[in-house]
């Protein structure tokens, strides 16, 4: 106990002030104690011991969360003993857990300063894990530090962002990005903002210099040797693995692929057999970025690798259903005789249970490659109800030939979506009358300023057997979707993505400082109470043009569930309770006149 209080005095007479950063020393790698790291609440710089043989350079270490930089850097972690060991002087950056690329890019171009000031050095070399890596070339690129950055090592950083981050985007679904601990940085880690915003910017930039940036992805996010942060990165490769390709867990390894940098390893290469956490650490790492520090001009002896997904298509074999969700059920294609669910659930000691049309348990559901958070049930009866003691998302994989696609038309600053949906011969009649439905959600500025918007039903236009949405009409700003595709009996299919509307270089190229803040409109439209039981009452803000009301309630595919007129009258507050009274449990949309939309739980 005497040793603990010791500890705590030595780290609190350790802080030093600044404007931005709590300054820390910290002591010789060897004495260094986790009572010397604890919680932070400040964006914080930890300066290590200089060696005794400290040869002039600097290497500054940024996860790119605030209190992951010292739990994944400074303990259970060999790097700041080797920096030492090597005579390098070490310094570890955390800047904000939610910023986003450009916060924390802007934190960490400050720092720089500070830290080249304090040791007197021209520049400094940067070990950047996961999304420190994206605030590394934003600092550099963005706020003019690239004459301050010898070298960047990205470990295991998506730069073109990550399919979890899609799926987080999803309201209802943004628990499943808190299981690796991430959560609030993910809107600016998602697939379509690092392929629309971040790339597209940084790369044209006149400020960028490739050839500083030596990149480690990871495929190995089976083989991790964390078994306590494992659970849940492993989670997210079981989606990720057939999306995305060869992964870490968390970042997709043609996701790590920055545009002109130097790749340690190829995909699947058998020496990055590990996952998102290990590849963080010295005892993995280490070797390779010293061979990069002492001969810059060295090259890896593999040919370079050139998939990258700036025109990746997202093409999906499952649809998607939701634990809160009566209405959703586990279905079979039509002449399928076996699909299989993979769950994603919060409670890592979760239990299943499948119920048939008449309520009838079903016994024959068997668990197959149980992890903590992840399950996988295959199953052969049609028409289940999936039941359990925790929220969960089940993508429910078909094998039968049957995809639906998704891509990116882009044209002057507003895209086109193009989906398709297409089968081998053998099932090709299933596609009669398929129908496409979309649910968008205004999530955030350009800039990854967030924003709280409902969700809003789009329609898509059937051309030459494809469909298509124009985006032409919305408003400036990132968009999440889920889509899906539907023909009545015959399949189902889903897509967690998003795109971006409006000029980016507009948006990023000002001087107005990025303001990590929720919109504060007021609502137009509430439902009261927002959890639906026997009561439900409608209120309506502003002035309407009719005499009536036109209502339309969809589910969170975007499906029409029921539709009703009601007169307007002069206090505009409407009692619906008896309209949505036979709607089975789970999340609905309610539109009015085609226009505004609110999102509501039916209980």
């Amino acid at each position: 106990m005497k040793l603990k209080f010791t500890l705590i005095a030595l780290f609190s007479c350790a802080i030093l002030c600044s404007q931005d950063f709590l300054e820390v020393q910290l002591p010789k790698p060897d004495k260094l104690s986790p009572f010397f790291v604890g919680p932070l609440l400040k964006s914080t710089i930890h300066y290590g011991v200089t060696p005794p043989n400290y040869n002039g350079e600097v290497i500054l270490f940024n996860h790119g969360y605030i209190d992951l930089n010292q739990t994944q850097f400074l303990f259970n972690n060999s790097f700041y003993q080797k920096t030492y060991d090597e005579g390098y002087q070490a310094v570890f950056v955390a800047t904000t857990r939610g910023g986003g690329i450009w916060v924390n890019g802007e934190l960490l171009a400050k720092s720089i300063d500070i830290i080249t000031e304090k040791y007197n050095v021209a520049d400094v070399s940067i070990i950047a894990h996961s999304n420190g890596g994206k605030a590394a070339e934003a600092a550099m690129i963005q706020y003019g530090k690239k004459d301050k950055i010898q070298q960047v090592f990205a470990l295991g950083t998506p730069y073109w962002g990550t399919y979890l981050a899609d799926i987080s985007q999803m309201p209802w679904l943004n628990w499943a990005w808190r299981l690796t601990g991430l959560n609030e940085g993910a809107r600016t880690s998602t697939t379509y903002y690092c392929r629309d915003v971040v790339r597209p910017y940084l790369d044209k930039n006149s400020n960028n210099e490739p050839d500083k940036f030596v990149v480690l992805g990871a495929s190995g996010y089976f083989n991790g040797s964390n078994l306590l942060a494992r659970a849940a990165f492993t989670t997210t490769g079981g989606i990720l693995l057939p999306v995305q390709g060869a992964n870490d867990g968390v970042a997709p390894y043609r996701s790590t692929l920055r545009p002109g940098a130097e790749y340690v390893f190829r995909k699947n290469d058998y020496r990055a057999f590990f996952d998102h956490i290990d590849v963080s650490l010295g005892q993995f790492s280490w070797s390779y970025i010293k061979s990069y520090l002492q001969n810059r001009s060295q090259k890896s002896n593999h040919t370079l690798e050139t998939e990258t997904p700036a025109n990746f298509i997202a093409e999906s074999n499952y649809y998607i259903i939701y634990s809160e969700n009566e209405y959703d059920h586990m279905v079979l294609d039509k002449n399928s005789t076996f699909a299989v669910a993979e769950i994603l659930h919060e409670n890592p000691t979760a239990e299943f249970l499948g119920f048939d049309q008449d309520q009838k348990q079903i016994n024959t559901l068997k668990r197959q490659n149980e992890q903590d958070y992840k399950t996988m049930i295959p199953f052969s009866k049609n028409n289940i109800q999936l039941k359990s003691d925790s929220r969960f998302a089940a993508f429910i994989k078909q094998n039968n030939g049957i995809t639906m696609s998704l891509e990116h038309l882009i044209r002057n600053s507003y895209p086109t979506l193009k989906v398709d949906v297409f089968s081998n011969k053998k099932n090709e009649e299933l596609l009669v009358n398929t129908k496409i439905r979309g649910i968008i959600i205004k999530t955030s500025k350009i800039d990854g300023t967030p924003l709280k918007n409902d969700p809003e039903v789009i329609s898509f236009d059937k051309k030459n057997g494809s469909f298509y949405f124009d985006t032409k009409n919305l408003d400036a700003g990132v968009y999440s979707l889920f889509l899906n595709s539907e023909s009545k009996g015959n399949f189902k299919r889903s897509i967690i993505s998003g795109f971006v509307v409006g000029d980016i270089n507009k948006a990023l190229d000002t001087d107005e400082e990025v303001a990590d803040i929720f919109n504060k409109n007021e609502k137009s439209m509430t439902i009261t109470p927002n959890s639906v039981g026997n009561y439900a009452l409608l209120s309506l803000k502003g002035s309407n043009t009719s005499d009536e009301l036109s209502i339309n309630i969809y589910d969170i595919t975007g499906k029409k569930i029921t539709d009703f007129v009601i007169p307007v009258n002069q206090n505009s507050q409407y009692n619906i309770s008896e309209k949505l009274q036979s709607l089975s449990g789970g999340i609905y949309l309610l539109q009015v006149n085609n226009n505004k939309t609110i999102k509501f739980v039916k209980e």
